[in-house]
């Protein structure tokens, strides 16, 4: 509530549950005659499909929120010499708590009050009332936990704490493609589904069986009932004694021995081919990266772009075409983003040294650049390349996407510190319970822009020679002239936005 933009995405997603909301309360209508009319094998199906689903979402939510905040207390130094530490465990855990209770009292409500208007009846209304609050803070619970068991591992793993960079980065791609692929591909639902109802998860059903009257083991739903009881003062007990364990271990420090003639990858690649001062620039920006990988964690986010592609790679058994090309792009813009979307503000509290370091804006931007281009150009061709050769696509048209990939890779840096430069940023953002300064949104937009219009006519014409739309036209022609079209395009592109970036740091001063 601090700011416009929070006050508007607090609005927006208040909005966004109401309409939620409107439609689980019309949907509950006619579920409740479904389920009085429904074998029990249908009933059951159902009950432990929203079960599934809500403990899912609430839990998969809750552990993201207390790996990046909730999962240590604000100023802990001084308040865990003041309290004990159970109290502030609680006190998290119960606002936790409520702040899911808060986003989901008006769906629960409207499914609740939809089964009690259709032909369920208001006995099946109020068990599934008392249901949903019990699974949605078990939910709770058991987020919050995982969210500490996380948290403890990455603190005490040594393999962890020297990979902070690899691990980190693995984790914030996997997670969210499982989440998307789980909410969006029907045979991964449907599959995970069918595990469920041969679990304990199901047992709940012969509440709402026994209710109907239409079947149901009462021992099996007394069972189920004093279970998910328990489980919350256990589940409770259980979050208590792991924060003690997170919060008073030791993070382990893995050990950097300083070797002053050691000569690293980066040292070998580029001492002697560029200036020292641009060379120290690239290196400072993998260093930042490897060791704070959440400063560039906003990077993955073209792949993304990629989900639809890997529905298809699921449910069909095969890669689609599209995908080298597709793969290689998101990398490129990926690898262009990462370090040179927002130059100046990127900087942070050392801008001012960088500004009077022994630095020309060409050199600072050049450095920038690399380090984007490099590792972008190793990543890129081993994926589209894998991607293609799986893909069985003929090594000409494969030799195109390559090209067309490898372009945008080496003027995506350029193009993005050109952009980063037009919208800069310098306020910081809360990202995983750090303040970080981010890319602005309109620099994102207009980078993204050009970038997109630049690939756009070869990766016109490889869809094109992939899908044979148009057998008779010489598709070797096709793709040199896109490709073509896409050096001029991305060239133009990179010159432009390199020499104005470079003359903005230069001539750049502070207020």
């Amino acid at each position: 509530m601090g700011t416009t933009r929070g006050t508007l995405m607090l609005l927006g997603g208040g909005f966004g549950i109401l309409m939620y909301s409107l439609a689980f309360g019309a949907g509950a209508v006619f579920l409740g005659g479904y389920l009085t009319d429904g074998e029990p094998h249908t009933v059951r199906l159902a009950t432990t499909a929203g079960i599934v689903g809500l403990l899912g979402l609430v839990g998969f939510f809750t552990l993201q929120h207390t790996v990046k905040s909730a999962g240590e207390p604000d100023a802990a130094d001084g308040l865990l010499t003041t309290v004990p530490y159970e109290d502030a465990a609680a006190g998290l855990l119960a606002a936790e708590a409520g702040r899911v209770s808060l986003a989901l009292t008006v769906p629960i409500l409207a499914l609740v009050g939809g089964l009690a208007v259709g032909d369920a009846g208001l006995l099946v209304a109020v068990v599934a009332l008392v249901g949903s609050v019990v699974v949605m803070l078990l939910g709770t619970v058991l987020g919050f936990g995982l969210g500490l068991v996380t948290k403890l591992v990455a603190n005490r793993s040594a393999f962890v704490a020297s990979h902070r960079a690899s691990v980190g980065a693995a984790v914030s791609l996997i997670l969210p493609l499982g989440w998307v692929a789980m909410t969006a591909v029907p045979t991964i639902q449907f599959r995970a589904l069918q595990v469920a109802t041969q679990s304990p998860l199901s047992w709940p059903a012969d509440v709402v069986l026994l209710v109907l009257g239409t079947g149901g083991n009462p021992i099996t739903a007394a069972v189920a009932t004093v279970g998910l009881l328990a489980m919350l003062p256990g589940g409770a007990v259980a979050c208590l004694w792991l924060a003690g364990r997170a919060w008073y271990a030791d993070p382990v420090q893995p050990d950097h021995e300083f070797d002053a003639d050691e000569r690293t990858l980066s040292d070998r690649l580029l001492s002697g081919r560029v200036p020292t001062a641009t060379r120290v620039v690239a290196q400072k920006s993998w260093l930042r990266a490897k060791r704070a990988p959440v400063t560039v964690q906003f990077a993955i986010m073209p792949f993304f772009f990629l989900v639809y592609h890997l529905q298809i790679v699921v449910l069909e058994r095969v890669i689609p075409p599209t995908l080298p090309l597709t793969a290689g792009l998101a990398s490129a813009a990926a690898f262009g983003a990462a370090f040179s979307l927002n130059p100046l503000g990127g900087e942070e509290s050392v801008l001012p040294l960088t500004l009077t370091a022994n630095v020309s804006g060409r050199g600072f931007v050049t450095g920038l650049v690399l380090a984007g281009a490099l590792p972008g150009v190793a990543i890129t061709t081993l994926l589209l390349v894998g991607l293609g050769a799986a893909a069985g696509t003929p090594p000409v048209t494969l030799a195109v996407g390559l090209a067309t990939a490898l372009v945008a890779t080496v003027a995506a840096p350029a193009i993005a510190v050109g952009s980063g430069v037009v919208f800069p940023k310098f306020e910081s953002s809360s990202v995983q319970g750090r303040e970080v300064v981010v890319p602005s949104g309109w620099a994102f937009g207009l980078y993204f822009l050009v970038l997109g219009v630049a690939v756009a006519p070869a990766s016109l014409t490889y869809l094109l020679a992939v899908r044979d739309w148009f057998p008779l036209l010489d598709s070797t022609w096709l793709l040199g002239g896109g490709l073509a079209a896409t050096v001029a395009i991305a060239g133009a592109g990179a010159v432009a936005g390199f020499l104005y970036a470079a003359n903005r740091v230069a001539t750049y001063r502070l207020d």
